[in-house]
């Protein structure tokens, strides 16, 4: 809440009980800036936020004389359903997470001892030894998805050990030195280290909350942005370059069917209202754009909507391929040739956009009428 008076900008609401044999505290914050009313999240998601969260529990800790928290690198993180939901719920969810909690911290427990005595030192490692224990189904930067033999339903294994280029020796002599007195409190130089992120990541959010409250919340408008031809002056009408974010005009419906992309004249796409048998036959004059003025394609791509298709297919395919990559080279290679994908499908679709309004455009010089956008 750097930067943000309480009372005036936010507020909040607390409660505290002591049921459990010691004090709690729970808080409430509205989702929103009071004075502006735009939205307002005190733990935006990311990496950033748990940089500060560790940064301030760190300074906190130290200067109230309190042992520092240690983390086991070695064990399986588990998620805020598991911890906060599942011990009071039985919904059928809770039925599924908490008939494979064994199975997760068992074989947590495996991979620690594993790592420990040396025979898992990598990823590829990991997982092979985790396919002893059942199927695999999906691996991600952050953790890896595994179904155990007979259950129905995949856990994730979540932690330092099961990120992708987790260093499995530095977490081994992490996890040896857990005990050791230096690790519960911070000397001088660790502390400067904390409190500079503390610092740093402060002044960052300051900045970030003084620039939301200093402009307020303009009403949002509904109208949909209309793209061509600007208004006529004098009768001199001037064109508009097109650009990526050319977006097909409202009213026109589309001819269906595959356009190859060609040097020839395109046919006109259907109007709302079907022209007469004379305007049909009207050749659009000379000052025109022709269909060959489009823009061309970028190799392996194409106008057409159903090649724009087959990308999005092809890229499908390729994230599926990803997630369940066990090999980091190979993964990497996926994800190159994906963001490839990306980019030819972005100019596909904007070459497409662009080839309709242009036909809008020359079915509006071929009739003689206006079209209302």
């Amino acid at each position: 809440m750097a930067g943000l008076e309480h009372g005036v900008n936010f507020t909040d609401f607390w409660n505290i009980h002591t049921d459990k044999g010691r004090v709690e505290l729970n808080y409430i914050i509205p989702l929103t800036e009071l004075t502006t009313g735009k939205q307002l999240n005190p733990f935006p998601v990311g990496k950033v936020k748990e940089d500060f969260k560790d940064a301030f529990d760190a300074v906190t800790n130290h200067n109230l004389g309190y042992d520092q928290v240690v983390r086991n690198p070695l064990k399986a993180s588990s998620s805020k359903f598991e911890t906060k939901v599942l011990p009071h719920s039985d919904s059928e969810l809770a039925k599924q997470v908490r008939a494979t909690k064994s199975d997760k911290d068992s074989i947590s427990v495996n991979v620690g001892y594993q790592i420990l005595q040396g025979n898992i030192t990598n990823r590829q490692q990991l997982c092979d030894y985790l396919e002893n224990f059942g199927e695999i189904t999906r691996v991600n930067d952050n953790f890896i998805s595994l179904k155990v033999h007979g259950s129905q339903k995949a856990f994730r294994l979540k932690g330092p050990v099961y990120e992708y280029g987790a260093d499995f020796k530095k977490l081994k002599n992490e996890f040896l030195t857990k005990g050791a007195d230096y690790r519960k409190q911070l000397n001088d130089a660790d502390f400067k280290k904390v409190s500079d992120t503390l610092n740093r990541l402060t002044a960052s959010r300051r900045q970030f909350n003084k620039k939301l409250i200093s402009q307020p919340m303009v009403g949002r408008s509904n109208k949909n942005r209309l793209y061509g031809e600007k208004a006529t002056v004098k009768g001199t009408p001037k064109q508009v370059a097109p650009t990526n974010e050319l977006k097909q005009p409202q009213k026109v419906k589309e001819a269906p069917g595959q356009v190859q992309p060609t040097a020839q004249q395109q046919q006109p796409s259907k109007p709302v209202a079907e022209p007469s048998s004379s305007t049909k036959q009207q050749q659009p004059s000379t000052n025109q754009p022709q269909a060959n003025d489009s823009p061309s394609m970028p190799s392996g791509g194409s106008s057409s909507d159903g090649s724009i298709g087959g990308l999005r297919s092809q890229l499908a395919d390729l994230m599926s391929q990803i997630a369940n990559a066990k090999n980091p080279a190979k993964a990497a290679a996926l994800k190159a040739r994906a963001t490839q994908l990306e980019n030819q499908i972005g100019a596909a679709v904007a070459a497409e956009r662009i080839r309709k309004l242009k036909e809008a455009e020359r079915f509006n010089g071929m009739s003689g009428k206006k079209l209302k956008l």
